[in-house]
């Protein structure tokens, strides 16, 4: 197992509550860890690659992953999907959930988009990326649920976004500063994702307002975490 897990410098380890883990990296760090030198990609290439496992140093993607990832027309979302998988089946085999080779754990989607592990379904996951970042998180618990989400702060949202994404009375308490409305967006659609739906379900039916949640105008009971990284980058998590 030692030569598959021996380029894994580029993740980092976050703990946002027992029972959690939470692993994220740079997307071209992954990408310049997990490819052979003669297959060092361009990561200002717009257009898409075609990928073959021998490209791999280790191969942790199965012949039908590739085939997916052959199929993306831009090759941003090529490289977003490899770095997610690459987190992820890390991560599941890390918490012992899986004794089978990465090319062999085998994730599939829920009827709304959500991620699951084939054999262990009611094990939550919950993946996201953002510009530079890619970023994965399991329970050790199959009690528990979650969903996290990660985004890049850019400059203040202007009105008409802020419109789409909240509603009137999350606009009146946020604070006017982008990291802070960034941050209740993640939370947003961590929450999504911890419900299973993600856009599937209207933005205004929840709210976020003082890192307490919202659903259909009733509270809902769950743990909200959220930190920066590096200054430039949100991460938040919401679990029950």
């Amino acid at each position: 197992m030692d030569s598959i897990f021996k380029n894994k410098t580029c993740i980092k380890t976050l703990s946002a509550k027992p029972g959690i883990e939470i692993r994220y990296a740079k997307i071209p760090e992954i990408i310049h860890s997990i490819f052979k030198k003669k297959a060092r990609l361009d990561l200002r290439a717009k257009s898409n690659e075609v990928f073959r496992r021998e490209d791999l140093i280790n191969p942790f993607l199965s012949d039908e992953e590739i085939s997916t990832i052959n199929g993306f027309k831009a090759f941003k979302k090529q490289i977003e999907w490899i770095s997610g998988r690459y987190l992820i089946k890390h991560l599941i085999a890390d918490l012992s959930f899986s004794n089978a080779s990465l090319d062999q754990i085998i994730l599939s989607y829920f009827d709304q988009g959500a991620p699951f592990l084939s054999t262990h379904p009611d094990l939550s996951i919950s993946l996201s990326h953002s510009n530079d970042y890619a970023v994965a998180a399991c329970c050790k618990d199959e009690k528990q649920t979650l969903g996290i989400d990660i985004e890049k702060i850019t400059k203040k949202p202007d009105a008409n976004f802020l419109k789409i994404a909240f509603t009137k009375n999350e606009i009146l308490n946020l604070k006017s500063d982008a990291a802070q409305i960034f941050k209740n967006w993640t939370i947003k659609e961590a929450y999504l994702k911890y419900i299973q739906k993600g856009f599937n379900e209207s933005l205004h039916k929840v709210e976020v307002i003082n890192n307490e949640i919202f659903h259909n105008s009733v509270k809902i009971d769950v743990d909200v975490f959220s930190t920066f990284i590096n200054g430039d980058y949100v991460l938040s998590l919401v679990s029950n």
